[in-house]
């Protein structure tokens, strides 16, 4: 019986970790989501098609080329195409 208590006990730990660390995770990301420390993520997932190399189109050859949404420069209804190297 005495082992069976201290398992428990240990179990009890390794959870109470766990469980820190998700917080402390999710703490980091609010953080850096409030104070505008996520900018780079913004940078990189819009912006100009020019600055990509690329080529504002209706659509692209996917076998040559890489679709890029939501850029700046593209009108409704384009998208940037970007030619894999």
């Amino acid at each position: 019986m005495k082992s069976i208590k201290s398992r428990k006990g240990v179990e009890l730990s390794i959870n109470v970790i766990i469980i820190a660390l998700i917080a402390l995770v999710v703490l980091v990301v609010l953080f850096a989501i409030f104070t505008g420390r996520m900018g780079f993520f913004s940078n990189y997932l819009s912006g100009p098609c020019s600055k990509r190399n690329g080529v504002c189109k209706t659509s692209c050859d996917l076998t040559t080329q890489t679709v890029f949404v939501g850029a700046s420069d593209c009108t409704t209804g384009q998208v940037c195409c970007i030619t894999n190297s």
